[in-house]
Order: C-alpha cells, then sequence, then structure tokens
C-alpha cells in the first residue's frame, strides 16, 4: 500500500485483548474460583487477590491460586479443582456480565470504519465464546482466537498472527490493545504496534509494559489512534 494511502487507512485491523481490556472478568473469576476450592474447606478469595491470578488462561490461574494457598495437591486433585472451576466459570460467563465503559462504543466505530476487529485472548476457548455472546459483542470480530491446544499462548505471537490472517493485513498495518506483558510483548514479536490500558490487571504500570501508547479509557483510543496515524504520514 502507498505511504500516504496505508496513514490514511491505518489501522487496518486491531486486535483486542478480552479479560481486563473489554471486559472486567475478576468478579466472575472470583465466583468460579470460590466454587472450585469450596470442598477444600478454603475460605472465599478477595477480589484484589483473584486480580493477581488473572493471566496466562485457567490453568495457570488454578496453578497461581493454590501456591498462594500453600497447598499441595495431587495432580488428580488439581484437575479436579480446574474442572469444577472451568464449569462455574461457564455458569457466570454465561450472565453477560463487567463490559467496560466505552467498549460497544469502540467496536461499533471500528465497524462503521470499516476496520478489521479481532478478538485474542488466552481465555478458554469454549468460555471466550459463551462470554462475548452474552456481552453481546460477539457480532463485531471478524476473527475470535482463544486458548486451544494447536497455538502456544500469548506472549507467543502465534495467537496474533493466526486472529489477523482472515484480513490480509500486515502486521505493522495492526495493532494490539491489551493490559499485560503477556499482550504487549506478543505485539512487538509479531512486528505490531500497540496500546496498553492502565486500568486492568496487570501487576506492572501500564506505561512500563513497552507499548506504544498507553490509555487510560476506551473512549481515548480513537485519539490515541489519531496520534499514532499521524506519525506514520511523517514517514
Amino acid at each position: 500500500m502507498p505511504p500516504a494511502n496505508r496513514a490514511t487507512h491505518w489501522p487496518r485491523a486491531v486486535i483486542f485483548d478480552l479479560d481486563g481490556t473489554l471486559v472486567d472478568s475478576a468478579p466472575d473469576i472470583q465466583e468460579a474460583i470460590d466454587a472450585a476450592f469450596r470442598p477444600l474447606g478454603v475460605a472465599p478469595f478477595s477480589l484484589e487477590t483473584v486480580k493477581g491470578l488473572i493471566g496466562g488462561g485457567a490453568a495457570a490461574a488454578v496453578k497461581r491460586a493454590t501456591a498462594k494457598l500453600g497447598l499441595a495437591l495431587s495432580r488428580d486433585d488439581e484437575a479436579a479443582v480446574l474442572e469444577r472451576f472451568l464449569v462455574d466459570y461457564a455458569r457466570v460467563s454465561a450472565k453477560g456480565r463487567g463490559l467496560y465503559p466505552g467498549a460497544q462504543a469502540l467496536l461499533e466505530t471500528l465497524r462503521g470504519q470499516k476496520t478489521g476487529v479481532a478478538l485474542c485472548t488466552n481465555k478458554a476457548e469454549s468460555i471466550t465464546l459463551i462470554t462475548i455472546e452474552a456481552l453481546g459483542i460477539a457480532g463485531y470480530f471478524g476473527s475470535v482466537v482463544a486458548a486451544r491446544d494447536d497455538l502456544p499462548k500469548k506472549p507467543d505471537p502465534a495467537m496474533l498472527l493466526r486472529a489477523l490472517a482472515p484480513f490480509d493485513v500486515a502486521p505493522s498495518d495492526a495493532i494490539m490493545i491489551g493490559d499485560s506483558h503477556a499482550d504487549i510483548d506478543a505485539a512487538r514479536a509479531a512486528g505490531m504496534p500497540s496500546i496498553a490500558v492502565s486500568y486492568g490487571y496487570s501487576a506492572t504500570p501500564a506505561a512500563k509494559l513497552g507499548a506504544d501508547r498507553v490509555v487510560d479509557r476506551l473512549v481515548d483510543v480513537p485519539a490515541a489512534l489519531e496520534v499514532m496515524r499521524a506519525t506514520i504520514r511523517r514517514f
């Protein structure tokens, strides 16, 4: 694409993370984690503790919770905890709670601009599909890539590249929007610009994640994209 035309139409695709970016899923995860560990006589987790468990998928969250509790579980017991978590997480995700302010309006704006929109999350694929359908945003995504056995999770770039593939867009003509090292590092590895949101679950401040821009609200994304687009015009 000629430079001038590229600047006018950049980005041609936007890839979003889900948890901590489009949806505040921590309360749902808290409910599911509590249900998973309740048979072991474990007291309920605080919401702040649960936020520290998020990232890398369900199995990673269960392992972090187990370590936080100082439990030594057998492989079978850990598998049972994970299964209870997934069952309850599917149930609570179907309630369609937690969409961040401005999320749907931003997705609508991008669709109106004919910009490709994708979702790339380390959340289990089955839970992801339940979640976005319940939230009423499934129809905005031309591509959804979630945790599955044949793809390494973020920060490996494979998931981002798979999410981008249906749009026939080069990574440099797309952008990743997320809240964690996994999102920003995956974008960097893919050769893709990125925006970090400051309100997510990362223990690392958004300004230190290495993204090209940082926003405090989803409503600020269009302005951030315009600044980045102006930079492209100069080169």
